[in-house]
């Protein structure tokens, strides 16, 4: 018997764990239903690819032993019987030269050293290449395309990757892993599902919550999940959902995690408060709006200071003209809100619909952007205390945006001295000069309803989501500017 393992509850778990590693969900001593019984399983694993659920029978020999030919004869049939798609056999002491015959040309493989096999698979793991697809527009941005159609939203970069929100298909609610280099899906992390039907003919539909904004804290992603009622935390090393955090307003609003990571801010977009999460117990904290606030889309920590910023929709007020969006900046020490910066903007008494939709902090000019969804003042350039606009960076609609006034920045990053902003209505990306507001550049990013979403930059390489283009675009940022 190998002495490796103690004991075959040991082997199996080393087993599971190498799955789990691979981003696998692994469960020991499972039993599953099959057409004409039931099987207790050492292993049973499943994982998604290309949006459908692979499962795989393991089983765990610690024998001294080589496995015989009707041990393998045995794993074929529960395959079968539970509809599989493939099984394993490990036992390091062999296996018999029956055996290997009986899984000749079969869907079970046979392995003898579990080190083996979690090297080989680590080399090998599966990548899914992005698709590059041409515009039909000749001068608008080609994009790498997802497969299934899913329709990426969200993105946020970590660790030279960049997690990906994917929405789209009923069955499309998940998180891609990309790596920018070499332009392909490392993972593919599926949201919870649940039932629904469908309106043409109320057939029962099973549908999946697709992803709000994320934040990495401790070795963990958290995405609002939208439409549920919770937080998910997200193992990044394992790819596993680890917990469920039941938020009283549900999943849907704006998440930002402390520069140490020891909390997570989720700022819900339907009851007026900020939430505050430990990032290890999961336990957290309610703290209420300012008077009168209404909604969040965007909250933002400060990279070095215990100050927090909260875009809120609704519920400012200036001079007496009340009602529009503000900004509220919340001091963690002190436990109390320290500035109101009303946002919106007045005409004729009246204050505009606008809303705050994203907050990007410059660290070396210590001050804030914010980004505005249908306003004319484009992007705020804000103190850092959030107590004074110094600067409105107001763009004009171009000859592509023919229905508003505003161009709608979605999304915002820094790159060197400039300022990246995706403007959704005019279908561009535009390079700013981020001390003065100045447009140094633009690049047309294709025609599609609802236009781009989001900017990261990994490098010298801005990376733009397109939703109803399918895919990403990847902007040099040395080569095209």
């Amino acid at each position: 018997m190998s002495s490796k393992y103690g004991n075959w509850r040991e082997h199996q778990e080393a087993v599971a764990e190498v799955f789990r590693e691979l981003g696998c969900r692994a469960e020991v001593e499972k039993t599953i239903t099959g057409a004409r019984g039931t099987h207790d399983i050492d292993v049973y694993v499943t994982f998604s690819q290309f949006g459908n659920e692979c499962r795989w029978i393991i089983e765990c020999k610690l024998t001294s032993r080589p496995v015989k030919k009707k041990e393998v004869l045995t794993l074929q049939g529960i395959v079968q019987d539970v509809g599989a798609d493939r099984g394993f056999i490990f036992c390091e002491s062999g296996f018999q030269s029956g055996a290997s015959a009986a899984a000749q040309n079969t869907n079970i493989l046979l392995q003898s050293s579990l080190e083996d096999f979690r090297q080989t698979a680590q080399l090998n793991r599966t990548r899914i290449p992005l698709i590059l697809q041409e515009s039909d527009e000749p001068d608008a941005s080609p994009v790498y395309v997802f497969p299934n159609h899913y329709q990426p939203h969200h993105l946020l970069k970590h660790e030279g990757r960049v997690f990906v929100g994917n929405w789209g298909a009923p069955q499309a609610g998940n998180i891609a892993i990309v790596d920018p280099e070499t332009r392909s899906i490392e993972g593919i992390i599926d949201l919870d599902k649940y039932e629904d039907r469908r309106s043409i003919d109320s057939q029962r539909i099973i549908r999946q919550y697709p992803p709000g904004n994320m934040a990495c804290a401790d070795g963990k992603l958290f995405v609002g999940q939208v439409f549920s009622k919770v937080v998910l935390v997200i193992d990044i090393d394992t790819q596993s959902i680890i917990n469920r955090i039941e938020i009283p307003s549900g999943g849907e609003g704006a998440i930002a995690a402390s520069p140490d990571g020891r909390h997570v801010y989720f700022a819900s977009n339907q009851v007026d408060c900020l939430f505050v999460i430990d990032s290890a117990t999961y336990e957290y904290e309610a703290i209420d709006y300012p008077q009168g606030g209404r909604g969040s889309l965007c909250v933002l920590s400060h990279p070095s200071k215990p100050l927090l910023y909260i875009g809120i929709q609704r519920g400012g007020n200036l001079g007496g003209i009340s009602g529009g969006c503000f900004l509220a900046v919340y001091d963690l020490a002190k436990h109390r809100y320290i500035s109101n910066l009303y946002l919106a903007e007045v005409e004729s008494g009246q204050s505009d619909n606008s809303t705050p939709i994203c907050l990007t902090y410059d660290e070396e000019q210590t001050r804030l952007f914010v980004g505005m969804f249908q306003s004319l003042r484009g992007i705020c350039l804000v103190d850092e205390m959030g107590r004074e606009i110094l600067e409105n960076f107001r763009f004009a609609p171009n000859a592509r945006n023919k229905h508003f006034r505003w161009v709608d920045p979605l999304s915002q990053a820094l790159y060197r001295d400039k300022l990246l902003s995706v403007n959704r209505n005019n279908r561009e990306l535009v390079t700013l000069d981020k001390l003065t507001g100045r447009t140094e550049h633009s690049v047309y990013l294709g025609e599609a309803p609802n236009g781009p979403h989001s900017v990261v930059v990994v490098n010298d390489v801005a990376i733009i989501s397109y939703p109803q283009r399918e895919g990403l675009i990847f902007h040099d940022l040395v080569a095209n500017g």
